[in-house]
């Protein structure tokens, strides 16, 4: 498979690159496999349990930067409950499809993802403790 139409659009014009702070929730993850060595950062806005805005930063390969745009546009204005279930496979359909080779970036994109909702979701608890 070759790359997408959605895949080089979000690749050579990404969205949502930058980051918040203060922000609600952050992840932070690396590719851990071998081949590239990608890191992302991403922090997110949350507002009445959806998440209102979120931007990434990236040291990462095309298909990373890609995914993490489409990841920014796709989930703006989701809810936490429908985000926390996303799966690599729903992002690459987002994208049109991916290349093998770059299925590694899905996978690391919703990792981010997954990492700052749990974030959230432990700062949430532990805020809710205190009170």
């Amino acid at each position: 498979m070759g790359y997408s139409e959605k895949y080089l659009q979000h690749f050579s014009h990404p969205v949502g690159v930058g980051e918040f702070d203060p922000y609600d929730a952050i992840g932070q993850v690396e590719h851990e496999g071998g081949g590239c060595f990608d890191r992302i950062k991403l922090t997110l806005i949350i507002n009445d349990g959806e998440v209102a805005d979120l931007r990434f930063r990236a040291r990462a390969c095309s298909g990373t930067i890609a995914a993490c745009s489409a990841l920014v546009e796709y989930s703006a204005g989701k809810s936490i409950s429908e985000l926390i279930v996303m799966k690599s496979d729903d992002l690459a359909n987002v994208l049109g499809g991916i290349p093998e080779n770059k299925q590694h970036s899905v996978e690391l994109a919703i990792k981010a993802l997954s990492s700052a909702l749990d974030q959230y979701k432990r700062s949430a608890k532990n805020r809710q403790m205190s009170v």
